[in-house]
């Protein structure tokens, strides 16, 4: 087991992931201090959710190494995942469900009792002002809206690192400030944010 000692929740050195002849990441090396938004800047096909991937342990790097939290990516794979959570770019919740169906549900995977996963899915509805929608399909849901219930989705757990994969794409200007101010709300609470993006101003 490794002993995080640096302050840092997330360090790579010459990270590479290649798909057959493409190189998708060539490289990379993060240094990202625990308790802050570290935003990766880049447009489409520039490796950023392949990045993401491997920082979450959903693909194996082909070269070099990363370490969250002091756990290795590879070696160490269950504790990374453990204390992570990522929200892609496309909506993880069932549409057919509401969103209070939707959060009980994955409470009740994690582990929650049914009245923990309710109170807990009611408090994450209520703080990101969808208690009004909390009884409505998915479906329903404006893009501010679904990403907003992603993102609650992706919190339930409250974990100590969370990847947001271009969370704002697509979304009109109202929608993309209550997403910030969501994730200034999860870092407050002591999470450290990584999030990908295409937009300079975000990155800045």
């Amino acid at each position: 087991m490794s002993t995080h000692t640096s302050g840092l929740a997330i360090e790579t050195a010459g990270l590479v992931k290649t798909f057959g002849e493409t190189r998708a990441v060539d490289g990379v090396d993060l240094a990202v201090p625990a308790g802050t938004v570290y935003g990766v800047l880049g447009p489409n096909g520039a490796g950023k959710t392949t990045t993401v991937k491997m920082l979450a342990t959903l693909l194996r790097p082909d070269e070099g190494h990363a370490r969250v939290f002091g756990h290795d990516v590879v070696h160490e794979a269950d504790e990374v995942r453990g204390r992570v959570s990522l929200t892609g770019q496309y909506a993880s919740v069932d549409e057919d469900l509401t969103g209070t169906e939707n959060l009980v549900l994955l409470g009740r995977l994690l582990g929650h009792g049914k009245a923990a996963a309710r109170e807990r899915g009611d408090q994450l509805l209520a703080a990101f002002g969808l208690t009004e929608a909390a009884a409505k399909q998915v479906k329903h849901y404006s893009g501010g809206m679904r990403r907003r219930i992603d993102i609650a989705a992706s919190i339930l757990n409250t974990p100590d690192l969370l990847f947001l994969d271009e969370p704002t794409t697509g979304l009109d200007p109202r929608s993309r400030n209550q997403v910030w101010d969501i994730v200034r709300a999860v870092v407050a609470q002591g999470t450290t944010v990584l999030l990908t993006t295409q937009y300079l101003d975000e990155a800045d």
